[in-house]
């Protein structure tokens, strides 16, 4: 990456602004279902549109304009067709219609960022862009199998009640879960949280009999022997990709 060039631009130009880049992928108007086509006419900064992936930069802020570098990588065809189903329903279900701009937007994974190229380039980028989905797989973690999203009365003070005992239970099955696996990346929280589930009548019969601490041993030695993450070749999970150097592309399909 070269210094700082005129204007103290990072990467030695004076970029467009992030408002601009984003007009950059406008189109003429395409049929709605159809899959919306490149831009006529670009300017060499704006050329991720024809490419794989591209970075330029970019400054971002009305007055304090910051330079942050801008990160394209375009999705399969399939991907992008996923995610602008879900904007022309999230658009319906608010009475208006996506923009065109929008829909030739899903068809790629846009990143901007502050951090050099020095310290993070392209490929660790879209890694890292994974990782911040690690706290909301936890979430629906809770949600899914733990349902503390979910109750069986109307009753408000029953709902609560069950919302509480549900989310001790969470926090019991987190507890557990950071003292057998946490610490090892190759560990599967989802395998963890059903053993937890399976052994859950046996923390129960030990606070009432007695050697618990016996039981949370015995749970805690078999998340460590077992709950594996699967191995994955067409899409690999978020440890292979940080441990192994896998194909940065394969994050894309």
């Amino acid at each position: 990456m070269r210094g700082r060039g005129p204007g103290g631009h990072p990467w030695g130009m004076e970029g467009p602004t992030l408002h601009e880049a984003r007009r950059a992928a406008t189109r003429a108007p395409t049929p709605p279902h159809a899959a919306p086509a490149p831009p006529r006419c670009l300017s060499p900064w704006q050329k991720p549109t024809l490419e794989r992936a591209k970075e330029v930069g970019v400054l971002v802020g009305k007055q304090a304009k910051l330079p942050v570098r801008l990160i394209m990588v375009r999705v399969s065809e399939e991907v992008a067709q996923q995610r602008r189903k879900r904007i022309r329903e999230a658009a319906r279900d608010h009475g208006r219609e996506p923009s065109e701009e929008v829909l030739y937007l899903a068809g790629w994974t846009i990143v901007v960022t502050n951090v050099p190229r020095a310290r993070l380039s392209l490929p660790e980028a879209l890694v890292l862009l994974r990782l911040r989905w690690q706290i909301e797989r936890l979430f629906r973690l809770w949600k899914e199998h733990g349902q503390i999203d979910e109750w069986r009365s109307k009753k408000p003070w029953r709902i609560l009640c069950e919302f509480y005992g549900k989310l001790a239970a969470m926090l019991i099955q987190q507890w557990l879960i950071h003292e057998g696996c946490w610490q090892d990346p190759w560990r599967s929280l989802v395998k963890a949280a059903a053993v937890v589930r399976r052994e859950a009548n046996r923390i129960m019969v030990a606070l009432y009999e007695g050697g618990l601490e016996r039981v949370l041993h015995s749970i805690v030695r078999c998340m460590r022997s077992g709950c594996r993450v699967d191995r994955r070749g067409t899409r690999p999970s978020t440890v292979q990709l940080l441990l192994e150097g896998l194909d940065w592309e394969l994050t894309l399909t």
